[in-house]
């Protein structure tokens, strides 16, 4: 079982996905499927059930237990309003964890996406004990790359055919944060 830890902000608060949250995620990746689908790696019929969605959330729940990966909802008042996850957490000596996250389309706009990340960089840091985050945005991308940059990450280069998105090799620009690098802003 995953424990509570609630990252809390001003406008939203981060907390791990629970199994009751299927079928909002659900509603969510049906209300945002050609929104998401241009950022997104191709996704089977399945993903897009409730079925799908408990799969998901188990998953998570495991990576999270195995401290491989630590994946929060979005969370305004009582709603889910996206997803924020540390995935491929490595210990040891380089005690790092790549960055992605999504909102929902009717919560974009409003620094909902910017104050997630702000909060995930705080939990690395002072909860999970991460030194440093990486995230990968494809160039077009341009509202994912102002959220990294007012969250102080810093650009690194270009990766050429960084990762398979919606089926084709997409280029992404490399931004990361290191503890020494951080200020915790007040949010």
């Amino acid at each position: 079982m995953v424990p509570s830890f609630v990252v809390p902000g001003t406008g939203i608060f981060l907390r791990p996905f629970e199994p009751g949250d299927a079928a909002e995620l659900l509603s969510i990746h049906q209300a945002n499927r050609e929104a998401f689908d241009p950022f997104m790696p191709l996704r089977t019929e399945a993903y897009f059930t409730w079925d799908g969605q408990q799969a998901q959330i188990a998953a998570d729940q495991t990576r999270w237990e195995a401290d491989q990966a630590y994946a929060f909802a979005i969370c305004r008042q009582t709603s889910i309003v996206g997803r924020v996850a540390l995935s491929n957490v490595v210990r040891g000596a380089w005690l790092s964890a790549t960055l992605g996250y999504w909102v929902d389309a009717r919560a974009q706009g409003q620094g909902v996406a910017t104050e997630a990340v702000k909060l995930a960089v705080r939990a690395a840091f002072e909860g999970l004990n991460l030194h440093r985050l990486q995230a990968a945005i494809m160039p077009r991308n341009a509202a994912s790359l102002r959220v990294v940059q007012k969250a102080g990450f810093v650009y690194e280069g270009l990766a050429p055919y960084y990762l398979q998105i919606h089926g084709v090799w997409e280029d992404h620009q490399i931004f990361s944060l290191t503890r020494e690098l951080w200020v915790d802003p007040i949010i």
